[in-house]
């Protein structure tokens, strides 16, 4: 089947409809909506255009051997509320020092989610009375990526043709080596975390990095004989989570609780409280229309480039394919909550803008 010719959105440019097997094996026809706004240094909002896309595939920073940049939108269903950010730390031209501390704060109403990162200048492993430690940096001038290459983890080849031996928690960063003197004079980890778990980062984490990859459950022999490849009868939903560890709320989110950035951009701290907005997710099955069960599960803040500040809210919607799919006749998405007129009028003129571009 076509699970496009199921949707109906009215004109609304950021959905998608995904068909994906749930961990229990059964197929799901899963709409995936999308609202992406572009904010100011103030933390004005308005739509952005163009909208950003569903991403059906993981994207990579470069390559699969390398961090996540942006997760599948194929999956089910995601637990609460993830918040995932893209950024660097940018350095204060009034201030000169070998740091800057990066902090992501949010009040969701139920708890208070902040991570704090610091990223330092250029340094070096070097040689102690007691072993190999980092050593001092050089001052930091210039915007710093905050990616898991960057902070302590790593791969190292094992001797004897044997399997890579990695660091579980980030097997993309540096400095995890069978022999420590080998780092001696080579470049050492620039981001470290100062509240909250390894690794270092606000970015999303790949699904065979440590934790996340305990919660898919256990894939021991009797499994891969009598199950695969349905997911494990322990799987924990968790597991669809894409966030780091520490920026997930148990709690689903509305979208739009204050939000307070540091160091992450010019100006030196940023804060920005969107205008709420929630979609409404209707399906007609058998003839019959009823409402089906959303909400926002993805919170993604990209300021990697602060002249365009995008803060992509997503929401997710599953309705399990009947064994006859012609009985699922359409999904058809509105508005539960809509935003004031002239956003709704700037989303539907863009719309219609990037359409008309695509014909001509």
């Amino acid at each position: 089947m076509n699970p496009e010719r199921l949707l109906e959105n009215n004109g609304l440019p950021f959905a998608a409809t995904l068909l994906v097997d749930d961990h229990r094996g059964f197929e799901q026809a899963v709409v995936v909506a999308r609202l992406a706004w572009q904010l100011d240094p103030s933390g004005a909002a308005r739509i952005a255009s163009p909208q950003r896309p569903i991403r059906v595939v993981p994207q990579y920073r470069d390559g699969p051997n390398s961090s996540l940049r942006f997760a599948s939108d194929a999956v089910c269903d995601k637990p609460g509320t993830e918040i995932i950010m893209l950024a660097k730390a940018w350095p204060r031209p009034d201030k000169r020092s070998d740091h800057v501390d990066v902090s992501l704060q949010v009040e969701t109403g139920h708890q208070s989610l902040r991570k704090v990162v610091r990223a330092y200048g250029a340094r070096r492993f070097e040689k102690k009375v007691r072993g190999v430690a980092v050593g001092p940096a050089a001052p930091l001038l210039e915007p710093a990526a905050i990616v898991y290459e960057q902070a302590a983890g790593g791969c190292y080849a094992a001797p004897g043709g044997q399997p890579p031996q990695c660091d579980e928690v980030n097997p993309v960063g540096i400095g995890f080596v069978m022999d420590q003197r080998t780092l001696v004079g080579q470049d050492a980890f620039t981001i470290e975390s100062l509240v909250g778990r390894a690794p270092a980062g606000f970015g999303p984490i790949a699904r065979h990095w440590s934790p996340r990859r305990q919660l898919y459950g256990n894939t021991d022999d009797k499994y891969m004989r009598s199950r695969h490849p349905v997911p494990p009868e322990d799987f924990d939903v968790r597991y669809n989570i894409d966030a780091h560890p520490d920026l997930w709320s148990e709690t689903p989110m509305r979208g739009d609780e204050p939000f307070e950035i540091i160091g992450a951009t010019p100006e030196g701290a940023w804060r920005f409280r969107l205008p709420y907005y929630e979609p409404r997710f209707d399906v007609t099955l058998d003839g019959e229309e009823k409402r089906c069960a959303s909400k926002l599960d993805t919170i993604l803040i990209d300021i990697e480039n602060p002249r365009e500040r995008i803060v992509e809210l997503t929401w997710r919607a599953a309705v399990r394919l009947p064994k006859r799919s012609e009985r699922l006749a359409k999904i058809r998405l509105t508005n539960a909550v809509d935003l004031p007129r002239r956003y709704y009028d700037i989303l539907l003129g863009n719309h219609q803008r990037d359409s008309h571009q695509e014909l001509h």
